[in-house]
């Protein structure tokens, strides 16, 4: 990213390209991310074949690649390094992509188990957080640059939702016809060729004039790791965040499976499901992305928690019950919209928390715990599948994660903003633990 967007053009390049076109192919990368449920079965099918809807094969793998996205994030700026330019780590990890989604379809076919671990979940993990991470600094680079944080974020996330709604459909289809082999060959040329176009149009923002000034910025420190560390709101929102994810995440990834196994659906009604689910994902974000540019991020994310929580508690009081699966799936898609409306704010929230100067970091720092979500949800949904009462174990399952949410809405209320005046002073951040008493702090 050479070229600079002359400022009297930024708003019409950010309308025309930025939103359009690299977001939709900078997010190309979601495809087998979110559309993963799509996976998970063909997966089973080759390691448990004796369990091919609760078997651990696909979770574990499912897991693994989310716990090394987590992770994975940590070295993002390393890798830049290593790399010698941001443009060159994105090549990198785009053929890193196409290589473990090979190693994917070699490991399948000559059933090597600990090759498609090793292989394919831990590489493509790692290449797939830095291409969101590369993806996310560029699109909020400019949303930033025209004031269109929220917006930029809400898109960000419709098209990860979209991405991964087409998956869950084509990914099956092309599974029948041609076999797993070239399912995972197709899938990872198409998602780095798809990504890489978006560079023919790469140009960088101008320097913004809508938020701070340049005296501003350069009056703000650049917070290091151990800076973001020694915040008590960084590891409250950290542990916020992954009590908020574990339920999304289960049935984000193994949707279709659980489908089939509590109400013995068909592919078709599964996968129509999955894509259900993504698609109100995808909307979710785009819808409460916009509104985040007016409205503080601080109150929706009460309002994301406690719908969240409340629909997962009326599942768990009537699934032992239910005959359909046509409430379960309005439930089910309820979850999914505040669980990606959750999602999308988290960069906004931490752009509110820290400021455009220092948000990158607290991100990355933040991904290790959305990749032990992403590990501890669908692992924990599969053990509660492999009981013998299954619809008992799920509501189980369901009400413990109710009540791990309540119990995430207290703990985002004690958030604050990071005081620079304070950390100027090397005073101690604080915790908003007097919610009667209020501050500028305290909203965001």
């Amino acid at each position: 990213m050479s070229r600079t967007c002359p400022p009297h053009q930024a708003k019409r390049f950010y309308w025309f390209i930025v939103l359009p076109i690299q977001s939709l192919c900078l997010t190309a990368m979601a495809a087998p991310l979110y559309g993963f449920n799509a996976l998970i079965r063909p997966i089973n099918e080759v390691f448990s074949q004796a369990d091919i809807n609760n078997g651990w094969a696909g979770a574990m793998i499912g897991g693994t690649l989310f716990l090394a996205l987590g992770f994975g994030g940590l070295s993002y700026h390393r890798f830049i390094k290593l790399a010698g330019s941001p443009t060159k780590l994105f090549v990198t990890m785009n053929v890193s992509l196409i290589l473990s989604f090979g190693i994917a379809a070699v490991a399948c076919h000559y059933r090597l188990y600990w090759l498609l671990m090793f292989g394919f979940a831990v590489p493509a993990g790692i290449s797939l957080v830095n291409l969101f991470l590369f993806g996310l600094a560029f699109l909020l680079s400019w949303g930033h640059a025209v004031g269109k944080v929220g917006f930029s974020s809400g898109t960000l996330g419709m098209m990860l939702g979209f991405w991964g709604a087409v998956y869950s459909v084509v990914a099956p289809e092309i599974r029948s016809q041609y076999g797993i082999f070239w399912m995972l060959i197709l899938s990872g040329f198409a998602v780095a060729i798809v990504e890489l176009l978006s560079l023919v149009l790469m140009i960088e923002p101008p320097e913004s004039t809508t938020v701070t000034t340049s005296t501003e910025n350069e009056e703000i420190p650049v917070l290091t790791f151990r800076d973001i560390v020694q915040f008590p709101s960084f590891w409250f929102f950290g542990f916020f965040f992954l009590l908020f994810l574990i339920p999304g995440f289960a049935f984000k990834l193994i949707v279709s499976a659980f489908s089939d196994e509590v109400f013995h659906t068909t592919t078709a009604v599964s996968s129509t499901m999955a894509a259900l689910f993504l698609i109100c994902y995808g909307a979710s974000r785009l819808g409460f992305g916009i509104l985040s540019d007016r409205l503080p991020v601080k109150p929706m994310y009460f309002i994301f928690s406690s719908v969240q929580a409340v629909a997962l508690l009326v599942a768990a009081v009537s699934l032992p019950s239910m005959k359909g699966v046509v409430f379960f799936t309005f439930l089910m898609c309820l979850t999914g919209t505040m669980f990606a409306a959750g999602k999308c704010l988290w960069m906004v929230t931490l752009v509110r928390m820290y400021g455009q100067k220092n948000y990158h970091t607290p991100v990355m720092l933040t991904e290790p715990f959305v990749g032990i979500a992403g590990f501890l949800g669908p692992l924990s949904l599969t053990w509660a599948l492999r009981a013998e009462d299954v619809r008992t174990s799920v509501s189980w399952w369901l009400f413990t994660s109710a009540i791990l949410l309540a119990v995430a809405t207290v703990l985002f209320q004690l958030l604050r903003r990071f005081n620079y005046d304070e950390f100027a002073n090397h005073q101690r951040q604080r915790l908003n633990w007097n919610w009667r008493s209020k501050d500028t702090y305290d909203r965001f």
